[in-house]
């Protein structure tokens, strides 16, 4: 199917047409088998029938694909056969998102730094078995403990729509364990001419993460609590004596109540939930990786029992900065929640590999769209006892489905199913030539 060009940039705020219309423009380069399946597994994610149906394809689609034979069965066969280009597709929805809605992006510094937030998720597999693909060991918190599970890491890229902040998830990587899978989305980070600011949590933000990051692609990620660290090591004198020159500093714990040294920089801010203090250490490094230099941030706030740590190369940030972009990380978490309450992504009830990778990263990629959209129409209750509906991607998955039809069709609009029909007038074996005997 030959790939269609960007929808009219005009802005609409009707969220069954703007989501028809995510939908329909998504599965336009998908092959004309592919298509039409596709569509609807995104349409029984957005509309939350997946969740319904407790992660089961089949019972899901089976009132929407009741006109063909074997209609369930095709929608299977096309998430676990089909060709499905999962990076292309994330890609295709975001220039969507910035083509249709009112797309801002954060940026910070002087050298105007985009956003993106880091970070990997670990979907449990109750009905895990021997030899079912890409099964990782990873620890799950409702489980409290290690379990088999499909491990996942997403990038997106943090944007403003409507005054909301929304993470537009650019890749997903799968591996069997989070460091594997957070590795992976390094490796095939999207592309841009820009700055980039990639923020990661604790676990993510290792010395030898901050040892590969480069100016142009800068690492802010939170550091251990018992994180030591070096600082500049004292100039040479005029005619220094035998032996190497010193690398390292003083040694540096942050974390500490009383720490080595007064920090160059401290400020005390007034915050909603009380007083906020700051204080910043510039030059410092690892004593592994002398030649990454970083600054490190300590952050008292009474909504964290402990203090917060950040670390970062991009040391043109101010304090101020470095303390927003680090709180800029909340809506690819946001995303993990809304792709496994709304889509269905906590029930990938699939034991292929293609199906596994499409079930998840689709259920992300309906999971963003919806958010994104959300932000953009007014609150939609979800009935009477509703008194403060808020811009959500829940209430808006609620809304298609009540008008499923409508968005059915709307969505599915241009994309014809394949029908495979029996041949009404077979022809007969025994009526056909014989060949010549050798």
């Amino acid at each position: 199917m030959n790939q269609s060009t960007l929808p009219s940039s005009q802005p609409s705020t009707d969220p069954l047409k703007l989501t028809a219309s995510a939908v329909n423009y998504l599965i336009k380069i998908l092959p004309k088998g592919t298509a039409y399946c596709i569509g609807i597994v995104l349409v029984v994610m957005m509309t939350g029938r997946l969740v319904q149906s407790k992660g089961s394809l089949a019972r899901a689609v089976l009132p929407l694909v009741l006109h063909l034979k074997w209609g369930w069965h095709r929608v299977e066969r096309a998430m676990e056969r089909g060709k499905v280009p999962l990076d292309n597709l994330f890609e295709r929805a975001f220039s969507w998102c910035v083509s249709n809605l009112p797309v801002e992006p954060v940026v910070l510094g002087e050298k105007q730094r985009e956003v993106l937030a880091i970070d990997s998720s670990t979907i449990a597999r109750w009905r895990a078995k021997v030899g079912m693909d890409l099964l990782g060991k990873g620890f799950h918190h409702r489980a409290g403990k290690a379990i088999k599970a499909n491990i996942m890491a997403a990038v997106t890229t943090v944007v403003f729509i409507s005054g909301v902040r929304v993470g537009l998830v650019r890749r997903v990587k799968f591996g069997d364990s989070c460091e594997a899978a957070v590795a992976k989305v390094f490796q095939d980070l999207p592309k841009s001419k820009n700055h980039r600011l990639l923020v990661v949590d604790a676990g993510i933000a290792t010395h030898k993460q901050f040892a590969a990051a480069s100016d142009k692609d800068a690492l802010l990620g939170r550091l251990r609590i018992n994180g030591k660290l070096r600082s500049a090591p004292p100039p040479r004198p005029e005619h220094p004596g035998p032996g190497r020159p010193k690398k390292h500093g003083e040694i540096l714990h942050p974390g500490w109540d009383r720490t080595e040294f007064p920090p160059d920089e401290e400020i005390i801010a007034m915050h909603l939930s009380g007083e906020l203090r700051l204080r910043r250490w510039k030059n410092l490094h690892f004593e592994d990786e002398a030649d990454t230099i970083l600054d490190v941030v300590r952050i008292i706030d009474s909504d964290y029992d402990q203090p917060l740590l950040l670390g970062t190369i991009a040391r043109e940030l101010t304090t101020e900065q470095i303390w927003l972009g680090y709180k800029h990380r909340s809506p690819v978490e946001t995303n993990f929640y809304v792709a496994q309450d709304s889509a269905g992504m906590e029930m990938p009830r699939a034991w292929t590999e293609n199906a596994i990778k499409r079930r998840i990263s689709l259920a992300m990629l309906a999971g963003f769209v919806l958010k994104a959209i959300a932000a953009n129409c007014e609150p939609l209750p979800i009935g009477p006892w509703d008194r403060r509906p808020l811009p959500t991607a829940g209430r808006l998955s609620n809304y298609l489905d009540i008008q499923i039809h409508n968005f059915v069709a709307l969505a599915l609009s241009g994309v014809k199913s394949r029908n495979y029909q029996k041949t009404q007038t077979p022809r007969n074996s025994k009526d056909l030539p014989s060949s010549d005997a050798a």
